[in-house]
């Protein structure tokens, strides 16, 4: 579909937005993504967020960093490092089937891939794994429920583990976007963390509302700019349990930080959240 089609589409839906106010959200996103991205890709992101479809066609398979995708793409190549990867699960439905996911940075950001299917073998069996460089082909991207950009990949999509002639400097390891202890200053919904475990406190129960039990662990993490408390949940807790030993090194990605009931921040590790103990994943 031609990009003027798209406007008039677009217009004949909503009749209150104008050709010019259509032109300037496209600059807008065109300036943000640094001009990758044909006019008519970017006219579909901005008709999807007017909530009018339009018909999909193939783009034609680019080459982009993390920070230049953005949703609706198909047929997309990324090369990043892997910071973390996650279990694989199943799911029910009238197509039962597994899917997994994994945190890859280049020197701009991080970016969430979802595994599916068949694919998540390469998780089950231990080929992708942290530290690694590699290059996902023949995805696509869509947005997450926070409105995030997340890679797919299909069963057509190709994954190449440790990149040949890859510019390591393109591509870095978490400590890059992880924040200090004493950076820690607002509740956030996604922190990542670099430090040594300065104490472990016994793991305790509770009882949920609906009766149910729960697990709770505090432990104490820090830094050369001070220490903070960690908090982990549930099934973390018997993840954690065994491995916390004071005086260790850990990395965590993807927690969170709120406050406390005595209005201190706490970092908070969930299911979310990915919990590494190797330090050559940093530098």
């Amino acid at each position: 579909m031609a990009t003027e089609d798209i406007i008039q589409k677009i217009i004949f839906t909503h009749p209150e937005i104008t050709r010019a106010e259509i032109l300037e959200a496209l600059e807008i996103e065109k300036s943000k993504t640094g001009g990758w991205i044909s006019d008519e890709t970017l006219l579909r992101l901005i008709a999807t967020k007017h909530g009018v479809k339009v018909p999909q066609t193939k783009n034609h398979n680019c080459n982009l960093s993390i920070g230049q995708l953005i949703p609706i793409l198909n047929d997309v190549t990324v090369v990043g490092r892997i910071v973390a990867v996650y279990p694989v699960r199943s799911f029910e439905g009238k197509q039962p089937g597994k899917y997994s996911s994994v945190l890859i940075v280049d020197k701009d950001c991080l970016l969430r891939v979802m595994i599916w299917n068949e694919k998540t073998r390469l998780i089950e069996s231990g080929e992708l794994k942290t530290g690694q460089i590699v290059r996902f082909s023949h995805a696509y991207t869509r947005e997450d429920r926070g409105g995030k950009t997340e890679l797919h990949l299909g069963a057509k999509s190709l994954v190449e583990i440790n990149v040949q002639n890859a510019d390591e400097e393109s591509y870095p390891f978490i400590d890059r976007f992880s924040t200090k202890c004493d950076g820690i200053t607002k509740p956030q919904e996604s922190i990542h963390l670099v430090g040594v475990v300065r104490d472990v406190f016994p793991a305790s129960t509770f009882t949920r509302q609906d009766q149910s039990n729960g697990k709770v662990l505090k432990f104490l993490i820090g830094d050369d700019t001070g220490q903070v408390t960690a908090v982990a949940w549930n099934e973390k807790v018997d993840e954690l349990e065994p491995l916390l030993k004071k005086g260790s090194s850990v990395i965590l990605v993807n927690a969170k930080t709120k406050l406390s009931s005595n209005s201190v921040l706490e970092v908070h590790v969930d299911g979310a959240t990915y919990i590494d103990f190797c330090t050559s994943h940093v530098r």
